[in-house]
């Protein structure tokens, strides 16, 4: 499965940083990446063997760990997209 993540232009990360948080995750590498006018974005290949579920949340995990605000992320397999916004407190 892929999973592409959608960034707005106003990051306050630097995606490099999260490009090796992904990319220290067992199963998951990044293998792409672009940046357009509304913004940048990481294409992630998720190993088979992990569950859609676990690999949605630890992508969710990985952006509100880096305040990754805005970001969403479009699922391969049904073209759905989840909100990976930073929850409010």
């Amino acid at each position: 499965m892929y999973i592409d993540i959608y960034f707005p232009s106003e990051l306050p990360v630097d995606r490099d940083d999260l490009e090796d948080a992904l990319d220290e995750l067992d199963g998951f590498e990044v293998v792409g990446a672009g940046v357009g006018v509304s913004g940048s974005n990481l294409d992630v290949e998720v190993d088979a063997s992990i569950p859609r579920a676990q690999a949605i949340e630890a992508i969710v995990t990985v952006l509100r760990q880096h305040r990754s605000r805005g970001t969403y992320l479009r699922l391969s397999d049904t073209g759905e997209r989840v909100n990976a916004a930073q929850p409010s407190r």
